[in-house]
């Protein structure tokens, strides 16, 4: 299993003023690649509380710990130093990192996005890593991810805006992660049942889980009443999209045919 965490970080998000679209944005797009996502938290723009987490995840030692925010010019864009804290090393000016944030800015002049190209010390902060890191382009905006390796974890800063931070895992974290996980592809299939009773259905679903392990499967309640109808989602991931159309049509054709019989099969009966 290619076990992947992800660190949402802004006050914003825990406030709720600002919607997390990041998190799920990574959640599907991980999935899709063959990785599994084991945890999802929002954190504070705090440079001890987001070592705190990624200390607590390094424990846990999942194949890439993603972090999404906080690598912006203003003060309270601080996962730089969070990552710094939480590595032990101090936080230096990356002579990369200075590059790119220089020729952005450059860039952005040219064309009368800003009025300046200089590099204020706003700006500059955004090149300032944990001491090792390494610092990765941004394709849409001005402050570079960040990588770091502590093996067997790869952490990974991506920036918070949506656009940049998709840009930047595909960019850079995509390829890696389907490498790593060896199973790019992810399907789903859904199938509208007759029952409109969760209860009734799940030990259904349970007995059709435990015949096909390798898939994920949920019922989607909207409401209650006689006209509600289940409908059912069957999640695979492999290497082969045939072989996961099939498994995931013959789980759904098995739970058809429990739903017609009226009952789950006993335990270790066919």
């Amino acid at each position: 299993m290619t076990a992947v965490e992800i660190l949402c970080i802004g006050r914003e998000l825990l406030s709720g003023r600002t919607a997390d679209r990041n998190g799920p944005w990574l959640a599907l797009r991980v999935t899709g690649l063959g990785g599994r996502v084991t945890r999802i938290a929002i954190l504070d723009d705090d440079p001890a509380a987001i070592a705190g987490e990624v200390r607590l995840s390094l424990a846990r030692a999942p194949a890439f710990l993603l972090l999404a925010g906080g690598l912006g010019p203003t003060a309270d864009d601080r996962t730089a130093a969070g990552l710094a804290e939480a590595l032990g090393v101090p936080l230096v000016l990356d002579a990369s990192a200075r590059r790119l944030v220089e020729a952005r800015y450059a860039a952005l002049a040219e064309v009368g996005a800003v009025a300046d190209p200089a590099l204020t010390p706003a700006r500059e902060k955004m090149a300032w890593l944990p001491a090792g890191a390494e610092a990765l382009q941004n394709p849409v905006g001005a402050a570079p991810a960040i990588r770091c390796h502590r093996p067997p974890s790869t952490l990974i800063a991506l920036p918070g805006v949506p656009g940049e931070m998709q840009a930047c895992f595909d960019a850079h974290v995509a390829a890696p992660l389907a490498a790593r996980a060896g199973s790019p592809v992810l399907l789903t299939r859904e199938a509208r049942t007759d029952c409109g009773d969760e209860s009734v259905l799940a030990p259904l679903l349970e007995a059709v889980r435990l015949e096909f392990p390798d898939l994920y499967l949920k019922s989607r309640p909207e409401s209650f009443g006689p006209q509600v109808r289940l409908t059912v989602a069957a999640s695979g991931v492999g290497r082969d999209a045939e072989t996961v159309a099939a498994r995931l049509e013959a789980a759904l054709a098995r739970l058809r045919a429990l739903l017609k019989a009226g009952a789950p099969p006993p335990p270790g009966g066919g």
